[in-house]
């Protein structure tokens, strides 16, 4: 219920209509509307009249209805018209203003009623196309979802909130090829989106105030859905999700005050960006957020400072099983992290450790080969079941470490290494199979590290001496308080460090 409360008034009321099917005329493109809703689920759409004028279509007192498991949403318009430009456009108009009404039943078995008041300024809305597919073209100085009344099992609650995009604009357009096959494009661009939330928390006495902005947003996506989709146990052939977002500088800032105190803080961005694709085959994700900065106080007794230049996480593997090993990587990246020194503080109050930014990179790539698609519900049944699992698990063939980066207190860690695997011996190595390969690693400052350690406390006097002597087993001098380490695993099984089998 939650995400139909988020998107269902945009979606219904301006890009619900993105399938035509029909030629661009103003009943047309209505009744793309009406079968627009219909594919959404559960929905009803009412109206009061139809009135054909000679250049277009008059819709009043419309209603529409969204039922889901946890409740419903109506939206509730007065006036619609569907003009024709005569150069085969048709154009759309709204009112200023229209309510919608979310209700539903919470998990605690509250029940849920919210108001909400769509107002636009500006909204254009244009049509155009064949009878194969329609184009919709909107574009809006501001476009607002906004809390108008919040009422748990009929109780008022004091809130407010705003959603708002600013200076709108973007298309959506859709069609059905062969053998049923839906394919949807679009794309949303707003120089800023603002948000704000006041609350108070009547049975703890509490308050929250949230206030964001997010500037150049821009948002695009494909989807291709086969019919019958819904009724498909895996994804079907021809399904295929793709989706692009990304922003330039974000801030929010959120107070509050509760039975422990005052909090407060801020957070920044430079940018964000989050990339998706999924079909049968592949799934691929990756994100980057840069320029974070985190300032928070309260209730702590001391202020919280954390600065990321940048963060993210990324993953490419494959979906649909095969006789023939398949690509896949991944990705972590934490670059730059800072804490403030009221952070430091705590652990190392006489500054013993250097404060210099750490950073945790580590990028991955292999080959596996998959004995069952991993979006067959039989392999999700398998989890927990071990014979199932062995046999609907992937059998990774290849493993590079194609890059790592460790950062911590002064001392540097960079690695990189393959291995490849047997998957026929799983006795060498029980209950694994058998790697082969080598991974070479550069340590610089870790000798001044545990000396640090050790005067902290965190690595007693006494083990000093032993954990040096470990580090000689696997580590040769290369420089001052520089080391080299190379793990090698041969074919025989053994496990050699530096020249020196250790197993």
């Amino acid at each position: 219920m939650a995400a139909l409360s988020k998107t269902a008034p945009i979606g219904a009321l301006i890009l619900l209509a993105g399938a035509a099917q029909a030629e661009v005329t103003a009943e047309q493109v209505w009744q793309d509307w009406q079968e627009g809703a219909a594919r959404l689920g559960d929905t009803r759409i009412e109206t009061g009249a139809e009135t054909r004028s000679a250049d277009g279509l008059t819709v009043t007192d419309l209603v529409l209805t969204m039922r889901g498991e946890d409740g419903e949403l109506v939206a509730r318009v007065a006036e619609i018209t569907f003009t024709e430009a005569g150069d085969g456009t048709v154009a759309v108009s709204l009112p200023d203003s229209y309510p919608v009404v979310i209700t539903g039943m919470g998990e605690v078995g509250v029940e849920t009623e919210i108001d909400l008041g769509v107002r636009q300024d500006g909204l254009e809305v244009s049509v155009s196309g064949d009878p194969g597919a329609m184009r919709y073209d909107y574009a809006a100085r501001r476009y607002a979802l906004v809390l108008e009344a919040l009422r748990e099992d009929g109780v008022q609650m004091p809130a407010e909130a705003t959603l708002a995009l600013n200076v709108l604009r973007g298309s959506y357009l859709s069609e059905t090829g062969a053998e049923g096959l839906r394919r949807t494009d679009y794309d949303i661009a707003a120089e800023t989106l603002e948000l704000s939330i006041e609350g108070e928390d009547r049975e703890e006495g509490g308050t929250v105030s949230i206030k964001g902005s997010v500037a150049e947003i821009a948002l695009s996506g494909a989807l291709a859905l086969p019919e019958g989709m819904e009724e498909a146990e895996a994804l079907p052939e021809g399904f295929a999700l793709g989706f692009d977002y990304a922003t330039g500088p974000a801030l929010v800032e959120f107070e509050g005050e509760g039975p422990e105190g005052r909090a407060a803080g801020t957070a920044r961005t430079v940018s964000s960006a989050v990339e998706l694709t999924l079909d049968p085959a592949r799934a691929a994700y990756a994100s980057s957020t840069k320029g974070l900065d985190l300032r928070l106080t309260g209730p702590l007794p001391f202020p919280v400072e954390i600065a990321v230049g940048e963060y993210g996480f990324g993953l490419d593997a494959p979906l649909a099983a095969g006789e023939a090993a398949q690509d896949f990587s991944a990705r972590v990246t934490l670059d730059s992290l800072t804490l403030g020194d009221p952070v430091w503080t705590l652990f190392d109050p006489a500054a013993v450790l250097p404060r210099e930014p750490a950073t945790l990179i580590a990028e991955l790539s292999g080959t596996a080969r998959l004995p069952q698609d991993l979006t067959d519900p039989d392999t999700a049944e398998a989890v927990g079941e071990e014979a199932a699992m062995a046999e609907a698990a992937p059998e990774i063939e290849s493993l590079m470490l194609d890059r790592l980066v460790l950062r911590l207190a002064g001392a540097e860690l960079l690695g990189d290494g393959a291995f490849t695997f047997d998957n026929e011996d799983f006795e060498t190595f029980e209950g694994f199979p058998r790697p082969e390969g080598k991974i070479e690693l550069k340590i610089a400052g870790l000798n001044a590290l545990i000396e640090n350690l050790s005067t902290l406390g965190v690595i007693p006097a006494e083990q000093l001496m032993g954990a040096r002597m470990m580090l000689g087993l696997f580590t040769t001098p290369i420089g001052n308080d520089e080391l080299r380490s190379e793990i090698e695993i041969n074919a025989e099984g053994h496990v050699v460090a530096n020249g020196q089998r250790i197993k």
